[in-house]
């Protein structure tokens, strides 16, 4: 067992994944369990617990303990990173169930108006062939054909219902002193790239352990390190890929909201094409965050990887790596 290995057990809430014999005795490695629900900021601080090693700056000249510092914050980043993703797919569920329910509201309001434009029709045309028509009735009968046909909202609780769907997911505040977006999606995105920040440091502390974990850096034969640099390619890639897709909600979730908020103010008969393309956006959005959702999934079980394999150096200990001095 490395000194490096005896130095950084840690744990969290109990779930063993091994047990080693330390030079000073035995010795844990635990992680914790994936959560299903989104940590909050405060717990995703104060349900990590681990051993503070001393500082690398008050250890000169002490190469083992620097690399034991630089590994215990690797886990530690691990962990973190992994809670973000959970917080940023669970922020995206959450936008797809809103985006979804104001997109059903929508297409209930575009439906009955097509409906009952289809249905008036049909019932003018069967009256008109049964017996004249008194003047007065069809005067009525046209402003009611003319209504129904102006594609004005029928359902106007559910365009407004949609809306507040819709600024659940993005909202553009303008207060001074300058314009900025709130919401889920803003949530996620602020997530999402708190962990890619925190990504870069864990592999920057990795390279300062391997060397003791008995991982050669750099070198495609290692088996260890070939893994690990993959898995850090694919979260880069699919971190970066979410990233994208999650942009692109933002600018259809910018525009849904902007139609929402607009659609008393179209004429007709423009007023029927202007839902159509809110209905458009919303289904667009939804589209791109099921996809971001993939990516995030990428990222979680890669970032899982690199705990196993972190672990799993950890555990098989480092004959070269002498003893606490």
């Amino acid at each position: 067992m490395s000194a490096v290995a005896n130095h950084i057990a840690y744990s969290t809430r109990p779930h063993p994944i091994g047990h080693w014999q330390g030079i000073n005795g035995p010795v844990s490695v635990v992680v914790s369990p994936e959560s299903p629900h989104p940590l909050s900021h405060h717990t995703l601080h104060t349900h990590t617990q681990m051993a503070v090693p001393v500082p690398v700056a008050e250890q000169p000249g002490q190469p083992v303990q620097a690399a034991a510092v630089a590994a215990a914050a690797v886990a530690e980043g691990i962990r973190n990173i992994g809670a973000r993703v959970a917080e940023v797919k669970w922020y995206a569920e959450a936008m797809r169930a809103a985006l979804d329910a104001a997109a059903v509201l929508v297409d209930e309001d575009v439906s009955a108006a097509e409906i009952l434009d289809a249905d008036l029709w049909d019932a003018l045309s069967h009256a008109c062939r049964q017996a004249p028509i008194p003047e007065a009735t069809a005067h009525a009968a046209a402003k009611l054909f003319a209504r129904v046909s102006s594609g004005a909202p029928l359902l106007p609780g559910a365009i407004r219902a949609a809306g507040d769907f819709i600024s659940t997911v993005f909202e553009l505040c303008d207060q001074a002193p300058a314009a900025f977006a709130t919401g889920l999606l803003s949530d996620a995105i602020r997530d999402l790239s708190v962990a890619f920040s925190l990504h870069g440091n864990v592999d920057v502390n990795f390279l300062v352990c391997a060397p003791h974990l008995h991982v050669r850096a750099g070198d495609s034969c290692d088996l260890t390190w070939l893994v690990w640099s993959n898995q850090t390619a694919w979260v880069t890639r699919f971190a970066t890929e979410a990233g994208g897709r999650l942009s692109v909600v933002a600018w259809e979730a910018m525009d849904a909201a902007g139609l929402a908020r607009s659609h008393c103010l179209v004429q007709s008969p423009e007023r029927r094409e202007h839902m159509r393309k809110l209905e458009m956006s919303l289904l667009v959005a939804i589209k791109y965050v099921d996809k971001a959702i993939v990516a995030l999934d990428i990222v979680r079980d890669a970032v899982a990887l690199k705990g196993q394999i972190l672990h799993q150096v950890i555990g098989n200990g480092n004959a070269h790596v002498p003893p606490w001095p």
